[in-house]
């Protein structure tokens, strides 16, 4: 079993009074599993959790097996205490992932000029292309495209960056031995196969559903300087990307449309309560200023 010592200092700003303890990674998976998480391990005494772990034994065997599992398959499991786990999740603070787990270039986590290009899944075709030459443009540039492997806008700014030769990081919501969607398996493979990263806080086994879908919004947002948002609906998972990426101090930008439909109505609302200027000079993108707190909290209600 891999013991790893937690450090002085939380992700939640706390100082570690017990710097002895001691909880391994086959110890976080479990706990993971029975649903107690970063907050728990800030908030709760290393007795109770170790209590908890006890009182599943059956828990804890699947714990070590899947650990085992994901060292077969190449996958790098970072607890929150290691000293490669990503400064930027700092931000996140107690909703912080204890543990994350990476297949493909684990550099890319630390690069400083990574963008955000989201949207719909249901985007129409026009939405589809203009993520993609995004995507393509900033890749050219030498940006890491940070995306979430869906289908639709997400897809189309990871397939951008990869025909532009460029670094691209799939925030995924599933265990990495499971795809999702089904139908971008072969994308995910190109994505590891050009040099790019699948990033999940799920072990494997774990599916995707709704709850994990909008959580992980948390972490694409803390993983970028920039959100650009191309296409969505004002009830959407994009849409609650945003407020992340407000409150961790993102630079937001979104595409300005001479007209709005179901598609892209989500950019329509934002731009009639306010909070984005349209600026059309390069056709594409329109630099939108700072949410308003009760604009933040008011995406977040929607969602």
């Amino acid at each position: 079993m891999l013991y790893i010592g937690i450090t002085s200092i939380h992700l939640c700003g706390k100082k570690d009074e017990n710097m002895g303890n001691r909880f391994s990674i086959e110890e976080l998976t479990c706990l993971h599993l029975l649903l107690c998480h970063y907050a728990d391990i800030c908030s709760k005494e290393e007795r109770e959790l170790r209590e908890t772990i006890a009182l599943h034994p059956a828990t804890f065997v699947k714990a070590k097996m899947i650990c085992e599992k994901e060292k077969e398959a190449d996958i790098c499991i970072i607890p929150y205490y290691a000293d490669d786990y990503p400064v930027s999740f700092a931000q996140i603070g107690v909703e912080a992932p204890a543990l994350i787990h990476l297949l493909g270039n684990k550099e890319l986590l630390y690069n400083e000029n990574s963008i955000a290009i989201i949207g719909s899944r249901n985007a129409d075709d026009v939405g589809c292309d203009i993520a993609y030459q995004l995507a393509k443009s900033y890749a050219l540039k030498g940006n890491v495209i940070v995306s979430g492997l869906a289908l639709g806008c997400d897809s189309s700014a990871h397939q951008g960056c990869i025909d532009a030769n460029g670094k691209t990081i799939a925030v995924v919501a599933s265990g990495l031995n499971i795809v999702h969607p089904k139908a971008n398996e072969s994308l995910q493979k190109e994505i590891i196969n050009k040099g790019g990263l699948i990033i999940s806080e799920q072990p494997f086994g774990v599916k995707a559903n709704p709850v994990r879908l909008y959580a992980r919004n948390r972490l694409q947002a803390a993983l970028v300087q920039k959100v650009i948002v191309v296409q969505c609906a004002v009830k959407s998972g994009t849409m609650n990307t945003v407020y992340f990426a407000h409150k961790y101090g993102c630079k937001i930008y979104a595409v300005a449309y001479g007209q709005y439909d179901k598609h892209n109505a989500g950019k329509e609302d934002t731009l009639n309560a306010g909070i984005g200027l349209p600026n059309k000079v390069k056709n594409l993108c329109t630099k939108m200023a700072y949410y308003r707190i009760y604009f933040a909290i008011r995406i977040f209600k929607t969602e």
